[in-house]
């Protein structure tokens, strides 16, 4: 007579429920980390894609630099481009964009400054400067702990403020190039160089 097939003992299914576990748990935990390393991911691509619009906004402002002083709100002379003042530096610059066909200026006068860590481009809607002008913000990028700039004059040197020493006041001088660096909480250090068109225009022979 042939002995009866032996079936698992309880300390046997214990152990396989326990290593089905283990195996459960170890599956679940490698689940997780691809999952938290996607979203970082995702999150570092679209925090890069910001500070590349960002970059997007400066460049083009920079490029449309022009050497237009203003008058201020007391019809005193303002700068072409000013560093230390109501901004971190504010400039004029053209191609203001006027898709109504208003009969208007096609210059503004900008400005870049870091408020509560954000970077903020301010925009007047007038050159020439009444009392209290209307004066609209945006934010640039968020994160933003600090700003520095630098200009490259026309001899090929670096100032940190702008216009330089002994320009009348009112001058419509521009630098060749500005240098921003920013601080950045999570990325670091951030450089970018900008080219001025119209300074650069000005200075050659």
């Amino acid at each position: 007579m042939s002995r009866r097939q032996r079936g698992f003992t309880l300390v046997e299914l214990m152990v396989a429920v326990g290593i089905f576990a283990l195996l459960s748990a170890m599956a679940f935990q490698g689940l997780r980390a691809v999952m938290e390393a996607r979203e970082g991911i995702v999150e570092q691509t679209e925090r890069l894609k910001q500070v590349q619009q960002a970059m997007a906004v400066l460049e083009r402002d920079f490029q449309q630099a022009v050497a237009r002083g203003i008058r201020d709100p007391f019809g005193d002379p303002r700068d072409a481009m000013l560093s230390d003042d109501i901004a971190d530096l504010e400039f004029t610059r053209a191609g203001r964009s006027n898709p109504l066909g208003m009969v208007r200026s096609e210059m503004e006068r900008v400005g870049y400054r870091i408020e509560d860590e954000v970077l903020v481009r301010l925009h007047w809607g007038v050159l020439d400067q009444q009392v209290e002008p209307p004066r609209n913000s945006t934010e640039v990028l968020d994160r933003v702990s600090d700003m520095q700039l630098r200009y490259l004059d026309r001899d090929r040197e670096w100032r940190e403020i702008w216009p330089p020493a002994g320009q009348p006041r009112g001058t419509e001088l521009l630098p060749l190039a500005v240098e921003i660096t920013l601080e950045l909480e999570d990325l670091g250090e951030l450089v970018r160089l900008f080219r001025l068109a119209d300074g650069w225009e000005v200075s050659q022979p």
